[in-house]
């Protein structure tokens, strides 16, 4: 698998036969491979991860598909599925299942080309100091539930938010997740230009050993798997 850092939560990931874009709404795309299918994910609406100049891609593509949430504007000339949260699919050849956000939209969770990826949007444990406390407790009882459906599941790529406006709050979500699954390769996300802040509290946090966090240093960066 070969990863490429595009900006905030989207990334590129090459695979044999398919490439998956997930979550694109600014930054520069690598050139693709026109003999591989291009799938690009859309998990909600929001401007941060979705922008209509997706559509564009199956301009230049010859094999583009798309999936996307339910509440995501359509284009009828082009190949695309509309997904709800908490739903399997099967489509273009790969197993699809849905969960529920907590914030907006869906994250994904792919069986594809023998792998386990998972994206997981905005699902996150969303704590904001100066919230009320019913609010915050709420998004920590409600991502703690959704995250327990992939109790035990073994998952070999997984893109994850770890936001530096959460402050001392940032890491939970991505500890919550890791102490009760196993994740091989977990990309930190949703940092926006925040990308030092980022670095820094990754490396002053533990992790459970048997999970490898790759820290991103800039826009366009590229790891190899080779597993």
């Amino acid at each position: 698998m070969q990863i490429t850092y595009i900006y905030h939560s989207c990334f590129l990931v090459e695979l044999e036969n398919y490439i998956l874009l997930f979550d694109y709404y600014k930054g520069t795309l690598p050139p693709s491979n026109p003999n591989k299918h291009l799938l690009i994910f859309v998990s909600h609406k929001h401007g941060d991860h979705y922008s209509p100049t997706i559509w564009n891609l199956q301009k230049t593509h010859p094999h583009v598909s798309y999936i996307l949430d339910q509440d995501v504007e359509k284009q009828e000339d082009a190949s695309y599925l509309q997904v709800c949260p908490n739903q399997v699919y099967h489509a273009h050849g790969i197993h699809i299942t849905t969960l529920t956000s907590t914030d907006e939209g869906c994250a994904f969770l792919l069986n594809i080309e023998g792998k386990t990826i998972y994206h997981a949007g905005d699902l996150n444990w969303w704590h904001w100091e100066g919230e009320e406390e019913h609010i915050n407790a709420w998004h920590k009882q409600a991502y703690l539930k959704e995250i327990e459906k992939l109790r035990d599941q073994k998952i070999d790529l997984a893109f994850l938010p770890f936001d530096p406006r959460q402050q001392t709050a940032i890491a939970w979500g991505m500890q919550a997740i890791l102490s009760i699954c196993s994740i091989r390769h977990v990309f930190p996300m949703h940092f926006q230009d925040d990308i030092h802040i980022m670095q820094t509290s990754l490396q002053e946090l533990s992790f459970p050993p048997s999970s490898k966090i790759h820290i991103i240093h800039k826009e366009g960066e590229q790891f190899l798997i080779e597993e």
